[in-house]
């Protein structure tokens, strides 16, 4: 049971942030026609401007409640303990499973704050760390380039294939025979580098 809140409260968090998005997009689209365009003012666009609000505020307040649990739970870690887990490096965050990191004690914690479990490890718990990703193709489509059309001074267009990195995810393994691999996905190359430098300070600083 406590599993299966676990995955769905991280698939909550992993969907708050576009759904909350979108639907404020939205509803400010829709309100700005509601305000400015009399003609496009219906009950029906005031009923989705509403459920769009609403949609976008529950978003953001579960976005809320999960970073509220995930920092209650490292909060009580460090006053169980006596450590100084860091509440700006929480790898993972705001899925309920994530890593954070101490690096006055050299230590770090696994939480789950779904079911307020943790384990805590030295630093030389974790091997290595780095970025991975898949690949992925796309067609690109160019007006000039190719070759000339017989009697015109037009060239055709040209479709050349390229491939491009998608789906970053950030690696740590770690030494547990059982689960030797802990796996990150990370919002775009950016992000995943980012933390990549991060793991450099934290670890050799």
């Amino acid at each position: 049971m406590a599993v299966l809140r676990s995955i769905g409260i991280a698939l909550l968090g992993t969907f708050a942030v576009p759904v909350a998005g979108i639907t404020g997009i939205a509803s400010l689209i829709s309100l700005l026609l509601l305000v400015f365009s009399s003609g496009s003012r219906s009950f029906g666009l005031f009923l989705f401007s509403l459920a769009s609000v609403a949609v976008c505020y529950f978003a953001l307040k579960a976005l809320q409640n999960i970073g509220k649990r995930g920092r209650l739970l490292v909060e009580n870690i460090n006053a169980k303990e006596s450590i100084n887990l860091n509440l700006e490096n929480m790898l993972g965050f705001p899925s309920p499973a994530f890593f954070v990191f101490d690096n006055i004690n050299r230590k770090l914690a696994i939480c789950n704050s779904v079911t307020g479990d943790y384990k805590i490890h030295d630093f030389s718990y974790v091997l290595q760390w780095y970025c991975d990703w898949g690949t992925g193709s796309r067609m690109n489509i160019g007006i000039t380039g190719g070759t000339y059309i017989p009697e015109t001074s037009m060239q055709e267009p040209t479709i050349t294939q390229a491939e491009y990195k998608k789906n970053f995810t950030l690696v740590l393994e770690v030494a547990d025979d059982n689960d030797p691999l802990f796996k990150f996905p990370m919002r775009g190359e950016a992000p995943a580098n980012r933390w990549c430098a991060k793991l450099n300070a934290i670890f050799n600083g």
